[in-house]
């Protein structure tokens, strides 16, 4: 399959930097940054229709050589997981804390309008965390 053509990258690259050597490698690192974020949005499109179609974490993992809570936790953060439907934090609740910026203690995202923190004994965890967990307990048989 020859979908990227090295050469014609290596020639955008030159057009775009055409100045000094340094200049064409700074645009040949974005031009790199640019090809990896679009093959990780391409294999997690594919993740989300495996996911969509009732392939498991497992089968995933095993197809891209990683165990299934590593895949799980790479794609799953690229929202390519089942859709689940969107949870507002309920007003009026108060959390635990010393009032500065809170994270999760599993995934270290920080608390924001749109991911609700849950506070424990010195530790925080996002609903996405525990969703996961409720994943992870339900594909090995136990009850979330």
């Amino acid at each position: 399959m020859d979908v990227v053509n090295l050469p014609a990258l290596a020639d955008a690259v030159r057009r775009h930097a055409s100045g000094e050597p340094l200049d064409r490698i700074e645009a040949a690192l974005k031009v790199g940054g640019e090809l990896a974020s679009g093959a990780d949005e391409l294999i997690g499109q594919f993740v989300a229709e495996a996911r969509a179609a009732g392939c498991s974490w497992t089968e995933i993992g095993q197809r891209i050589g990683v165990s299934k809570q590593a895949a799980r936790q790479r794609f799953v953060q690229q929202g390519c997981g089942r859709p689940r439907a969107a949870r507002q934090p309920r007003p009026g609740r108060r959390r635990r804390g010393t009032g500065g910026e809170s994270r999760c203690s599993f995934c270290g995202k920080a608390e924001s309008a749109t991911l609700r923190l849950i506070a424990g004994p010195g530790v925080y965890i996002c609903v996405e965390c525990v969703r996961l967990c409720n994943e992870i307990l339900a594909e090995e048989g136990g009850k979330p």
